[in-house]
């Protein structure tokens, strides 16, 4: 594992994503990225070949490099010449590609693009398989991309968010409301979902509340602070792996990655590493912030509401953003919160 900075601001990193966009095909209830058919933005090739040479001369692994979204293979030609990036920068590949497989139509497509990935250096496939993606893709072609990726990768060379679903998928893209409901509840009581991004609109009503004062004493240590994992999207902005929207720093400035994570950080990430959400909350009430009389899910539900609000008032806009991870067209910045 990498370790960069100094102190009690040092990030140890083993794992980088690049979101290679926030597009997507489909708009999953869970998503922390609030990624969907109407999101922009691609990365382009010779950004990416930045990174991967920064993450070279942090000395991470191929394992621990992968490329997400959004849904990546909508651009597929992009894609490949990303993936080829990789080799080019000096890494050995990439560890996986992520996608929730609603290309994957035709066997002969699935085998094409699976063995063009492959040749250019990708070492897994990850499938996005779950009851909020069925919402929105046909499980058919989640199970067909698993067969064959397997006869084409081999075992080894698949991976999935939930191996369960793909052995029993449902598909929801027909389902009433109250059905996807049902659905996401017994999803929820399985495995829980971080109340952040479109979870926290979506799913955090499916789930008891708790007031905010419950999560006093609840830091955000292990996931800043000693965070693995990083997430750099399009636009250059480089994010703790599951913290989208709390910016660590912007690589399209003229500083590559590794610069970014050895630069000293800001009052936002120090308030949540030594006091969590609670403690940017605090902070917010100062400024105004009421709490939701209905509670919050978990401590991210409540940082993310602290976070807009504070994103409202024009504050820390070196460590809040981009605007479009705090909101959607239809959800606009100023209206009810989550």
């Amino acid at each position: 594992m990498t370790g960069m900075g100094e102190g009690d601001e040092t990030i140890r990193i083993s794992a980088a994503g690049l979101l290679v966009t926030y597009w997507c095909n489909a708009r999953c209830a869970h998503c922390y990225e609030l990624s969907g058919p109407r999101r922009q933005g691609w990365m382009s090739a010779d950004a990416a070949l930045g990174h991967f040479q920064a993450m070279v001369r942090l000395g991470m692994e191929p394992a621990g490099v992968h490329l997400g979204g959004g849904e990546p293979f909508g651009d597929f030609g992009r894609l490949v010449e990303i993936v080829r990036a990789a080799r080019q920068a000096g890494l050995a590949g990439v560890g996986y590609v992520e996608t929730n497989g609603y290309w994957a139509t035709d066997e002969a497509l699935v085998r094409e693009r699976l063995g063009a990935l492959r040749e250019a250096g990708m070492r897994q496939l990850s499938l996005s398989a779950d009851v909020y993606h069925q919402t929105f893709v046909d499980p058919q072609c989640v199970v067909r991309l698993w067969r064959v990726a397997t006869e084409v990768l081999g075992t080894e060379g698949v991976r999935a968010r939930r191996w369960r679903f793909l052995k029993s998928p449902q598909d929801l893209r027909e389902a009433s409301e109250a059905q996807r409901q049902a659905a996401y509840r017994e999803a929820l009581a399985q495995h829980a979902e971080r109340m952040t991004g479109r979870a926290a609109t979506e799913l955090a009503p499916l789930v008891a509340r708790q007031p905010a004062e419950a999560v006093r004493g609840q830091t955000c240590v292990e996931g800043l602070r000693d965070s693995a994992h990083v997430h750099i999207d399009p636009a250059g902005y480089v994010f703790p792996g599951t913290c989208a929207g709390l910016i660590l720093g912007r690589t399209d400035r003229g500083r590559p990655l590794d610069a970014v994570l050895a630069a000293s950080r800001g009052p936002m990430w120090r308030i949540l590493v030594s006091e969590g959400p609670w403690g940017l909350r605090s902070l917010a009430a100062r400024k105004g912030y009421k709490d939701d009389p209905g509670g919050y899910a978990d401590k991210c539900h409540l940082c993310l509401s602290a976070r807009r609000f504070l994103l409202e008032t024009g504050a820390y806009a070196d460590e809040l953003g981009p605007p479009e991870l705090y909101r959607e067209e239809w959800f606009p910045i100023g209206s009810r919160r989550p």
